[in-house]
């Protein structure tokens, strides 16, 4: 059975931005799309088989890396929660706190 996906509020917000400054600094919405399409070809491959992420310090929660961004999921048998998504190139300091 495939799973179904679920955004928090956080991770809504945290890929908005990443499309948002992509949008901004590229003066076009090109790169943002093949990142959006990059994100969600992703996405559907852990519907299908959700534990294809490494695991984290936190055993609940799994990280995929896609390109050069982290995506921290979680999953049970009915979906898969998307629980924030951050560019890897980041103050590591900002990516331990998506793991809290």
């Amino acid at each position: 059975m495939v799973l179904q996906v679920r955004w928090t509020d956080e991770a809504k917000f945290q890929f908005k931005e990443i499309l948002n400054y992509w949008e901004a600094r590229n003066d076009s919405s090109a790169y943002s799309e093949k990142l959006l399409n990059l994100i969600n070809q992703s996405i559907n491959r852990l519907l299908e088989y959700p534990e294809i992420g490494r695991k984290t310090d936190n055993e609940k929660i799994r990280l995929k890396i896609i390109k050069d961004y982290f995506l921290y999921y979680t999953f049970n048998d009915k979906h898969v929660f998307i629980l924030g998504i951050s560019d890897m190139r980041r103050n590591p300091k900002y990516l331990k706190k998506l793991l809290k």
